[in-house]
């Protein structure tokens, strides 16, 4: 058993499985340890957050409850539990929320995909709320035929934004009698009450750890008028007011419908039980949605820690707002308003460059630099292509030089991705190495004397590893990003872009070799090959020529804004 220290001096025990029970059964070892450091604390000097017993990832993840970053413990590497709360639907997706789940989606895939875990994961979708109730009236639709057509809506923007969907997934108006279930549990441990009008509230005053994830008092005092004993008590089943709300008849008396908190907690439980790995959602629901869940799971199944890993994402404002982007301020640009002016892997590449934490400022001059950012990794894979098939002349290049570069930038890049899953670092990684190779290739030059140290393929494992660190993150395979969005509606017209340019290249070339061919230039020959690169580029193709050929790359907005003009 070990105890170490965290950069904001928090003890933290590591010790093997048997260790690790007597510790659950005695919460305290009041003595030195062998190797001379502190005793470890009770969980409550950890701010509520207690460390799992498992397998210590190396990776480390920011946590609220110690306000810094503890170790990823898993207790059971093969299957790794994931929920998130889904969305309540009553109106458009706008890109607040599509920035939560694009950025949980971006750590689900580096779990998945670059540390190679076995996530299982699940969604709830509220369908059943307060706000949904009130669109309908306005609206004068049924509640769950509007809540419905929303969800589908919603479904075909994840989509659109490349966003897995989940293994599992749950409407709360299904899931009444578990809902019900999960209620009576807690009357059963007396941790919740019936009030006067038949609605359940949990009981705050009988739960020790409650604000563990906010660091808040409870507030003890009576609230008579709205029929709680405290004030911080908050609603499990709210009674039905009036008779044309959805509702559902209660075993405790009644008819009513779940409130807000309770939904995930009993969905998340029917899918994973007494505990959770990973539950993920933005920094506005950390309380008290967050906090509520977490009291109402550990008093059902009387635990001290139901959820070992919050996730918290960043909230996104639009430039010159200090408030978030929401449906109920009307400051939202929805998704599909985005993606007219961006394509999703700009929007995704714009949520890389902000840690996941961090609030986003939307605004246009962000997405340039998406946009921009995302075009280097476009130019460099058609600059390693075209090097790759000798359109450029080989270099003398330095091996040894090579191979440190490929070491550090796979060292650097997992090394990010541990520190709390931080992607603007790999992606500055990333950018540096191939800043490096695009000098090699492009600006270094050879060396007639000596035959050229080709190195094709550290360059090519170097190319392999960023084309799959960007796959990895859920950004287009880059080698497809040229064909990705030209293929017509109609699948039994569709063409193969890419042989089509090539094709089109092909012939550009063998003018532009005529019209250098001799020792006098033919200005009309080059001019029509700038007259195809224009048009070419007008349509969204940029083309590179290069000594023995020519690139190309699809940039899809030039293509939008040429058909505007």
């Amino acid at each position: 058993m070990d105890a170490y220290r965290n950069a904001d001096n928090t003890i933290f025990i590591s010790c093997r499985l048997e260790e690790c029970m007597q510790l659950r059964s005695s919460q305290w070892w009041p003595r030195k340890l062998s190797s001379g450091a502190e005793p470890a604390p009770p969980a409550s000097a950890f701010g509520g957050w207690q460390r799992p017993c498992g397998e210590d990832t190396g990776i480390r993840i920011y946590n609220h409850s110690v306000r810094g970053k503890v170790p990823l413990v898993l207790r059971n590497p093969q299957m790794v539990t994931w929920y998130t709360c889904g969305p309540t639907v009553y109106d458009k997706t706008h890109v607040g929320h599509a920035s939560t789940y694009v950025k949980v989606d971006i750590i689900q895939r580096i779990l998945r995909d670059h540390f190679k875990y076995n996530l299982v994961t699940a969604m709830n979708i509220t369908d059943v709320d307060d706000k949904i109730i009130k669109r309908s009236r306005e609206t004068g639709r049924n509640w769950l035929e509007l809540a419905h057509a929303y969800d589908a809506e919603f479904k075909e923007n994840m989509t659109w934004l490349n966003v897995k969907p989940p293994n599992l997934r749950a409407h709360v108006s299904a899931n009444i009698p578990v809902i019900q279930r999960f209620i009576d549990q807690l009357l059963v441990n007396k941790q919740a009450y019936v009030a006067q009008d038949n609605s359940v509230y949990f009981d705050v005053s009988k739960y020790a750890n409650y604000g563990k994830l906010e660091k808040i008092s409870k507030e003890a005092h009576a609230v008579a008028e709205m029929g709680k004993r405290n004030a911080a008590d908050f609603a499990l089943w709210k009674a039905q007011k009036e008779e044309h709300e959805p509702s559902w008849p209660a075993s405790w008396g009644g008819a009513g419908r779940p409130g807000w908190h309770i939904e995930c907690s009993a969905i998340a439980s029917m899918f994973f039980g007494n505990k959770v790995d990973f539950h993920a959602g933005g920094l506005d629901l950390r309380f008290p949605h967050h906090e509520n869940e977490e009291a109402q799971c550990c008093a059902h199944f009387k635990t001290d820690q139901w959820v070992n890993y919050w996730l918290h994402t960043g909230q996104l404002h639009l430039q010159g707002e200090e408030q978030k982007m929401s449906k109920s301020l009307g400051n939202t640009v929805t998704v599909e308003q985005l993606l007219q002016k961006y394509t999703a892997d700009e929007f995704r590449m714009a949520c890389l460059l902000s840690n996941y934490r961090n609030a986003m400022q939307y605004s246009d001059q962000l997405m340039l630099t998406a946009r921009q950012t995302l075009r280097k990794f476009k130019n460099f894979h058609a600059d390693l292509s075209a090097y790759m098939q000798f359109q450029k002349p080989l270099k003398l290049l330095d091996q040894g030089a090579l191979q440190a570069q490929l070491k550090h930038m796979v060292q650097e890049f997992d090394n990010s991705l541990r520190d709390d899953f931080d992607t603007a670092r790999c992606i500055a990684v990333l950018l540096d190495q191939m800043s490096s190779i695009s000098r090699c290739i492009n600006e270094q030059q050879a060396d007639a004397q000596q035959d050229p140290a080709h190195c094709l393929d550290l360059l090519l494992a170097a190319g392999n590893f960023i084309s799959v660190a960007m796959l990895n993150f859920g950004i287009s395979p880059l080698a497809a990003l040229k064909q990705q969005q030209l293929q017509p509606a109609d699948a039994t017209a569709r063409v193969d872009i890419n042989a089509l340019i090539a094709d089109v290249l092909a012939i550009r070339c063998q003018l532009r070799e005529q019209a250098v061919n001799g020792n006098v230039k033919n200005v009309e020959l080059l001019a029509l090959c700038d007259r195809l690169r224009n048009l070419l580029q007008r349509h969204g193709f940029s083309v590179r020529d290069h000594k023995k050929g020519s690139s190309w790359v699809y940039n899809p907005q030039k293509s939008a804004s040429s058909s505007r003009n």
